[in-house]
């Protein structure tokens, strides 16, 4: 397996956008976090899913879509989770590729698609036109528990979260809920969208929370309208499967070459219109070309099957972490600090949480304090180890106190954390900044703090 670099790792705990496109093997990763989430697994508890698995495939995924329809709403805006450069995060990204390749495929870079795109104006449509061009979103994926977490946010009663974010969570629950084989389940993400095709019947496509028929794709309503907008404009990036992917750009592909095939064939044939269908346009999907890559042999496979239990997964994916790259980077995704080193978890927190910092100001110490300290208590993290990043914290108001202290130390800066005897303490030398009590206990005690880029 090839060796995960610390930028890897450190992306994992944020899931951008703009970090999936530069580390496509991040959007399975997500898929992975979801599925060993305690949370996703509480739904096989609910009545609305009672004898599910003795239903059609079909009719299975139904009863998910009115979930999610009920329980969750899409959101996309600029102050969620803040916003960076283009030159800082091109810097940050040059060493995997190069400026010119990320602009000609990536929306918050340059890229705008076909005349559509230009049509609509996309800083206007996404609401960064009040912004220099050099500023962008941090577009950040949510797992599972920070889409519930919405809920806490004024202005919504349900969970939310993007269409990155949704595909995760559909993907995820279509496995653990519905029971679907893994390999029936493909993501792909284009520059502006992410979607999934799931192999059931003549196909289904996920679309934010929708879920879209061969039939409903041909039947000109506005709905079917939108959930054509993707492929008809926009070239796929990368499609992920449980064997791997392949992106647009990298001249190396890690997704079997027979599932690719099978993908692709069956993807086109969704896409011709019925000869009835009220709309009769054939769209062709701009796929990644298999002629272009090298295949590269394959990691060790999941073998995850609809059939285990949450433990007999949890242990199959950690016996995995050294022959598989997805599941080594699954626990990343999944802020599962019980069984990662703290390191990245830290960088990506005090580098890229701009809205508390942004909050918060040039902030006297006291006062932050007395502000983190007024938030709730509870993690938005089921578990004694998965934890929240900083502006998760913010956002949503609680957190737990480790979880405090790294707000803190996003905030106020600080040397390092430490967490001892049910208490976290944020440390500036051997002067403890403020400390909280704790019920996270993360594989390390000391977390040394570097101070963040600027």
């Amino acid at each position: 397996m090839k060796k995960i670099s610390d930028e890897e790792k450190s992306a994992a705990a944020t899931l951008s956008d703009m970090e999936i496109f530069i580390f496509p093997e991040l959007m399975y990763a997500l898929v992975l976090a979801n599925i060993l989430s305690p949370r996703l697994w509480r739904w096989r508890e609910l009545d609305w899913f009672a004898g599910i698995r003795e239903m059609r495939p079909k009719k299975r995924l139904q009863r998910l879509r009115q979930h999610i329809m009920d329980n969750y709403t899409f959101n996309l805006d600029l102050e969620t989770w803040g916003l960076t450069t283009q030159a800082r995060e091109l810097a940050r990204f040059a060493p995997f590729l190069s400026p010119e390749e990320i602009a000609s495929s990536n929306a918050l870079f340059g890229y705008h698609g076909d005349a559509y795109y230009y049509d609509i104006d996309i800083r206007r449509h996404f609401g960064l036109d009040k912004y220099t061009s050099d500023v962008i979103p941090y577009w950040k994926t949510e797992t599972v528990e920070a889409m519930d977490a919405f809920r806490r946010k004024p202005g919504h009663s349900v969970g939310a979260g993007e269409c990155v974010s949704l595909a995760g969570l559909y993907a995820a629950a279509a496995f653990v809920v519905c029971g679907l084989p893994l390999d029936s389940i493909y993501l792909m993400a284009t520059p502006l969208h992410s979607q999934n095709f799931l192999d059931v019947d003549t196909g289904i496509l996920t679309n934010n929370r929708r879920l879209v028929t061969r039939a409903m794709w041909s039947n000109g309503t506005v709905i079917s309208q939108q959930a054509r907008r993707a492929l008809e404009h926009e070239r796929v990036t990368i499609v992920s499967h449980a064997t791997g992917y392949i992106h647009l750009l990298y001249p190396e592909a890690t997704i079997s070459p027979s599932a690719y095939a099978d993908f692709a064939a069956k993807l086109n044939a969704f896409l011709v219109p019925p000869q009835d269908a009220a709309d009769q346009r054939r769209v062709t999907p701009r796929l990644p070309d298999p002629a272009r890559v090298r295949f590269l042999p394959p990691d060790a496979p999941l073998d995850l099957a609809p059939e285990m239990d949450y433990a007999e997964i949890a242990d199959r994916l950690r016996v995995l972490r050294a022959t598989n790259r997805t599941a080594a980077l699954a626990p990343y995704a999944g802020h599962e600090l019980g069984e990662t080193e703290s390191a990245p978890f830290v960088k990506a927190a005090l580098e890229r949480s701009p809205v508390s910092k942004a909050t918060f100001g040039v902030a006297d110490v006291p006062s932050a304090i007395s502000r983190i300290a007024a938030l709730g208590d509870e993690s938005i993290y089921d578990g004694p180890s998965r934890l929240a990043q900083p502006d998760e914290v913010w956002n949503y108001g609680t957190g737990d106190g480790l979880e405090k202290c790294l707000l803190a130390a996003n905030i106020l800066g600080g040397t390092e954390i430490r967490i001892a005897n049910g208490t976290a303490a944020l440390m500036d030398g051997e002067r403890a900044v403020c400390e909280f009590p704790t019920d996270k206990r993360p594989r390390d005690t000391v977390w040394p703090l570097p101070r963040a880029n600027s």
